[in-house]
Formats: structure tokens, C-alpha cells, sequence
């Protein structure tokens, strides 16, 4: 259960980060306020999956599931730059989650 919490807690992080984008610097109260709501989510998500998963690879595979889906995002729905550079470097941050997941036991 503790790999299913961490990887919702992924996920909030790209929810987290696309109404933060929406927010416009936290001016717009109802962007700032789910922005808000779904990091708290993530947060408490990430602590269940710490009761399990040694706080170092939870941390590191929240994070890489974060970046990782951010920067896809920002590619493929906000029209940065999409080169093959950044395409191999977001696959070795999965890579390296991967890696963490199955060395962690």
C-alpha cells in the first residue's frame, strides 16, 4: 500500500505545480487554494508511504515523480522546449527511481 500512497504523492506534485503555474504568483485565490490543498495532500501521502519506505527513496522517488511529470508537462502542454536532451535526462531521473525502488529492500 505504501508505493501506492507514494506514487499519488507523485502525481500531487504535478497537481501541486499546475495550479501553482494557474495561480499567476498566488494572486488568484482559487488556483493558490487547491495548489495549497494538494500539497498538504502530497505531504500526507508521502508520510503514510515513510511508515514502509526508508525516508531517503520516498523522498527521492516523490521528488523524481514530480520533476519528471513537470517537465513532460511543461513540454507537452505549455510548449517549452522539447529536444531529445531533455527527453534522456527525464528518463534517467526514472531511471534512478526505478533503481532506488528496487535496491530499497
Amino acid at each position: 500500500m505504501s508505493i501506492l500512497y507514494l506514487m499519488i504523492a507523485g502525481a500531487c506534485e504535478l497537481g501541486f505545480i499546475i495550479f501553482l503555474k494557474k495561480s499567476d504568483g498566488f494572486k488568484k485565490k482559487k488556483e493558490r487554494t487547491i495548489s495549497v490543498v494538494i500539497m498538504g495532500l502530497g505531504l500526507y501521502l508521502l508520510s503514510l508511504a515513510t511508515r514502509t519506505i526508508p525516508i531517503g527513496v520516498a523522498y527521492a522517488i516523490w521528488t523524481g515523480i514530480g520533476a519528471s511529470s513537470t517537465v513532460l508537462w511543461g513540454m507537452f502542454f505549455l510548449g517549452e522546449n522539447r529536444s531529445w536532451k531533455k527527453f534522456l535526462f527525464v528518463g534517467m531521473i526514472i531511471i534512478g527511481v526505478i533503481g532506488l525502488k528496487l535496491t530499497s529492500h
